[in-house]
């Protein structure tokens, strides 16, 4: 009998703890957070590369999911992609990782990496890696699994292939949902009269 109550103790024990883990990691994962929207900035080419350095418009789109955040004081990561343009000489197309630190409920710093494929400026695609720093409003959705996101970035983008170049890039995100706005507005309108 011992032995049989020993099994029963364990198999009680085993089962207590997966039923534990699995209702923690339930807890933990929260729902996910996506977001679209665009960029737009000066991009300083050339900053170090054959050429001298000289400033263009940029334009781009950026979209992500974030994972494993319940609240806006939580912390998450998840994947992103993006398509970019220097001046409409080039595209970059890319994507990678991001980790939201939350400053404030409302007001996190997003760092992500990644990489990029540009296509023009004398560019056949070729491969090469960005980083971007975002610092604005980006508080958690409790109520759908799309979140409002607007604010400031820096990136910087290096070409790896021969020769090779390093881009900055500094802007704003405006949220694809608030450039939406204008155009909701007017449908509305006309729908009223």
């Amino acid at each position: 009998m011992p032995g049989s109550r020993r099994r029963s103790v364990r198999r009680f024990a085993t089962r207590s703890a997966v039923a534990a883990i699995l209702a923690w990691t339930r807890a933990s994962f929260g729902a996910p957070q996506a977001n679209l929207g665009a960029t737009v900035g000066v991009a300083v080419t050339d900053v170090a590369g054959p050429r001298a350095a000289s400033a263009a418009f940029h334009l781009g789109a950026r979209g992500d999911v974030l994972f494993l955040r319940e609240r806006g004081r939580d912390m998450a990561v998840g994947p992103y992609v993006d398509v970019a343009t220097a001046g409409f000489g080039d595209v970059d197309v890319g994507g990678g990782a991001e980790w939201l630190l939350p400053v404030r409920d409302d007001v996190p710093a997003v760092l992500s990496a990644g990489a990029f494929w540009r296509d023009g400026g004398g560019y056949a695609w070729a491969p090469g890696l960005e980083t971007t720093v975002f610092l604005g409003s980006r508080s958690y959705n409790f109520h759908s699994l799309y979140e409002i996101a607007a604010g400031l970035f820096a990136q910087g983008r290096w070409v790896a292939r021969t020769p090779g170049t390093f881009d900055c890039v500094f802007g704003v995100q405006v949220d694809g949902e608030l450039l939406m706005l204008p155009a909701l507005w007017l449908v509305q309108l006309v729908k009223g009269s």
